[in-house]
């Protein structure tokens, strides 16, 4: 299935957003999904890919009238949606563990987090659930402390 981006824009990704000396009662209160740059969306297919398996592939860019865009392909899963407790496993079984009710999960022995896994992010193919729209990211600074202490 290909995919392009909108024009000018490079999907999403999690940025931090709280001011020192803050401690928020929810991790939503502390980060938000922020424009990403197109070295940032570069990265998150290629780290997608080796955290859940080879399924995204970047094509190219085009241009259109308002901006370039990427062009990517996926592949196209058939499924159910999962629940979130089966998310929560699968992502357990990853080194992941689930940042409080947040569908975000953070794996501290690489500082890796996984953002936007909720169920329409993930397709149940043969009991197993596999995401295929979440944005994986490093952390580090006061990010990676915060996502540790959640």
């Amino acid at each position: 299935m290909l995919k392009i981006t909108y024009p000018g824009q490079f999907g999403l990704r999690m940025r931090f957003t709280l001011k020192p000396g803050v401690m928020p009662k929810r991790l939503a209160d502390a980060i938000g999904l922020m424009p990403a740059t197109p070295l940032e969306y570069l990265d998150r297919l290629a780290l997608h890919n080796e955290l859940f398996g080879r399924s995204m592939r970047f094509h190219g860019l085009v241009r259109q009238e308002k901006g370039w865009s990427f062009v990517v392909s996926q592949i196209f899963l058939r499924g159910e949606k999962p629940s979130i407790a089966q998310i929560a496993a699968f992502m357990a079984e990853n080194g992941f563990r689930r940042l409080g009710d947040e569908n975000a999960y953070f794996r501290e022995s690489d500082h890796l987090a996984v953002f936007d896994a909720h169920a329409r992010n993930f397709v149940l193919v043969d009991g197993i659930p596999v995401p295929f729209d979440v944005i994986p990211q490093y952390v580090t600074g006061r990010f990676e402390a915060l996502l540790g202490l959640w």
